[in-house]
């Protein structure tokens, strides 16, 4: 989902249509790799812009389109077992590590959407559906402010960063609509 929102759609032809929206959303959530445990908020604001062409002269369309805006996430890690967090094989105490902060965010502030839906044709309020994707990248960045100096422990937290960016692959992120 993109969030909780609101879409205008405008229709140009008996084929074609605009769909212009607005969606926000904040949710907690958890994610965890091997020894970590990542808490955090996932926040959505965005806009969406779409064309909407309606092959059958009905409320079924195809959309394509572009949201605009920010999804991201700030996380906080705890370690799952023991008070020791592992990264790259290698055993730190949570003394040692300090506070672990990171962050999601999909890097680009425009990405492509497509998807299909069916939207009521009348006019006034109205009911849709739409189930698409967009296509993005994701980055994800780990601080921590014990060790932080150390080159070690520097290229361990930036192989966690790699493994917790690689499970939280976004490249397409799926989008249902109601």
């Amino acid at each position: 989902t993109l969030g909780y929102g609101v879409d205008l759609n405008s229709q140009f032809t008996e084929r074609f249509s605009a769909t212009v929206g607005y969606n926000a959303f904040t949710i907690d959530g958890d994610e965890n790799t091997d020894d970590v445990r990542y808490q955090g908020d996932l926040k959505f604001n965005n806009a969406t812009v779409k064309l909407n062409w309606h092959p059958l002269s009905g409320g079924f369309h195809v959309s394509a389109g572009l949201v605009v805006g920010d999804i991201r996430a700030a996380v906080t890690g705890t370690p799952r077992a023991g008070g020791v967090y592992e990264f790259n094989g290698v055993q730190y105490t949570a003394a040692d590590v300090g506070q672990l902060r990171g962050r999601v965010e999909i890097k680009d502030s425009v990405a492509p959407y497509v998807g299909v839906g069916y939207r009521s044709r009348g006019e006034g309020l109205g009911f849709y559906a739409d189930l698409g994707v967009i296509s993005a990248k994701t980055s994800v960045s780990l601080a921590a402010t014990g060790l932080a100096a150390d080159p070690q422990f520097k290229a361990d937290l930036e192989q966690e960063r790699r493994e917790l960016e690689d499970k939280i692959d976004l490249s397409v992120y799926p989008v249902l609509g109601l």
